[in-house]
């Protein structure tokens, strides 16, 4: 995935255009609230900004600027209702415009947001970030064909706008390279003042093309150097992560999770899908959540936050401890704390697909927790699995081992690691869904797989690419076709680039 384009809400707004009079004192106090605002004093620019709304002051600015200070407390509904009021002062007002179409979409309501956008560029139907957000929202719906036409008309507009051609990419289909979005890759490409970013969004892409047409060393020659781009800036080093999965491994034997005595409760509603990324967890999600009692809620950072904040934090070395050391009221407050964010997603669906794939480092606190949660591990040949990451520019900075492949098996090895002791010290309690037998044999794997969710068995569930479900990352086009198996043993036809990720993978 590409990453995302500047947001406006990161944009204190600082002009002042009422649409009534406004007194210099009053401005003078409304400069001061926003300076302590960017300053990072929020208590003080909230009781000004409500203290001139007191005033009969009605500026979009102010609504604008008070409703950012409510989302970045968690206060959503507030802060949308002051968008709305900054809006009903000035419909044009872009900063609330756009702020309150990423609250809709942070909560799902994905009608609502791309709304908001189609109301953005009906004024300002060249605003390419609008456009931009529009297309990515289309594609997470499946609506492939109108985010095309967006990421074309982006690309029209502004050709050096190398995001849209990035994800464009990702949705198109190249036959052969007289496809003419490839020679306008290329000519961008070797322009000379593009920047890093650029130039990483268009190697990723153009590997992609070159891929579609079996052209594989040049596929694989602009994924090493986007991929070299991408490994400058994260600095990766496996150690880190190596003491943190030892720690979890160290810490969560069979007597210590069985030693925690709490209050759990007994809400199976959450089924956390993990594993490598790239090894099938959104099929398995769009499979899940093609079924009429579950909803696909996506990549939520809930668990990994929880468990960082209440059990890591205090570690100067961010490792956990003895599980003892830590009061009980922890794991509930875990447990109870997660329920009541998924509910917030969605409140009626009696099961919730949570598909982060680093939650697989947290799967003794979810059976802590949340014991009746379902735990679901996606199992896929490791080589296609590094491979597929390594063609990935992904948005977050969550993956920065992925940029290199040395490392990327390094850390498959750690998470094979990791995997093997979940199983020896839980047995039975994380079900394994390999990626090649569900490929081979779908309606067989599918019906296992939703006893082993404790779900019945619907058809819409093997025809899971008919399913209107949102899927927001990098599967977002593979997951709305048939299954398919042209991406089983994908790796032999890089064989010969691929020689530190197979040695580094044959030593574990």
């Amino acid at each position: 995935m590409s990453k995302k384009p500047r947001k406006v809400k990161n944009k204190l707004n600082k002009t002042v255009k009422a649409r009534q009079s406004v007194s210099s004192q009053q401005n003078m106090r409304l400069q001061q609230a926003i300076h302590a605002h960017s300053a990072g004093n929020a208590a003080f620019a909230e009781a000004e900004y409500r203290a001139l709304i007191a005033e009969k002051i009605r500026t979009p600015q102010i609504y604008s600027n008070l409703a950012l200070l409510c989302a970045q407390s968690g206060r959503r509904a507030e802060a949308e209702d002051l968008w709305k009021k900054a809006l009903a002062v000035d419909p044009r007002f872009l900063d609330a415009r756009m702020n309150l179409a990423d609250s809709y979409q942070q909560r799902g309501s994905i009608e609502q947001a791309i709304g908001q956008y189609q109301r953005v560029l009906s004024d300002q139907k060249n605003f390419v970030i609008a456009r931009y957000l529009l297309a990515n929202l289309q594609k997470a719906q499946g609506k492939l064909e109108d985010a095309a036409s967006n990421y074309r008309q982006i690309m029209a507009l502004q050709p050096e706008y190398t995001q849209a051609h990035f994800t464009y990419s990702g949705i198109h289909k190249y036959r052969d390279e007289a496809d003419p979005h490839i020679s306008s890759m290329l000519s961008l490409y070797h322009q000379g003042d593009l920047k890093n970013e650029g130039k990483i969004h268009l190697a990723f892409a153009l590997a992609k093309a070159f891929e579609d047409i079996g052209d594989y060393p040049r596929a694989f020659g602009y994924l090493q150097t986007g991929n070299d781009l991408r490994s400058a800036e994260s600095h990766y080093d496996i150690e880190s992560d190596r003491q943190l999965i030892q720690s979890i491994i160290d810490v969560f034997s069979s007597d210590a999770i069985s030693g925690v005595k709490i209050d759990a409760g007994e809400s199976d509603r959450p089924i956390f899908i993990v594993g490598m990324p790239r090894s099938g967890t959104s099929l398995v999600e769009k499979i899940l959540a093609s079924h009429s009692d579950v909803h696909g809620a996506g990549e939520l950072d809930y668990i990994f936050s929880l468990g960082t904040r209440l059990f890591l934090k205090e570690s100067a070395d961010y490792l956990f401890k003895s599980l003892d050391s830590y009061p009980a009221s922890r794991f509930e407050t875990m447990g109870r704390t997660y329920l009541e964010q998924i509910n917030v997603l969605n409140s009626q669906a009696p099961r919730i697909t949570d598909k982060m794939p680093f939650n697989m480092m947290m799967v003794g606190l979810i059976k802590i927790a949340l014991p009746n949660a379902k735990i679901i591990h996606c199992v896929r040949d490791a080589k296609d699995t590094c491979l597929s990451i390594f063609k990935q520019n992904f948005t977050t900075g969550n993956y920065r081992f992925a940029y290199n492949l040395k490392t990327v098996a390094q850390f498959h090895n750690q998470y094979r690691m990791l995997m093997q002791h979940w199983h020896e010290v839980m047995p039975g309690e994380i079900y394994d869904i390999s990626y090649e037998s569900l490929t081979r044999n779908p309606e067989h794997e599918i019906r296992a797989l939703l006893s082993a969710c404790d779900l019945d068995f619907q058809q819409s569930c093997v025809n899971f690419e008919k399913s209107d479900a949102i899927v927001k990352t990098a599967s977002a086009f593979q997951v709305r076709q048939p299954m398919y198996t042209s991406s089983v043993k994908l790796w032999e036809s890089y064989r010969e680039f691929l020689g530190p990720m197979l040695d580094e993978l044959e030593q574990s």
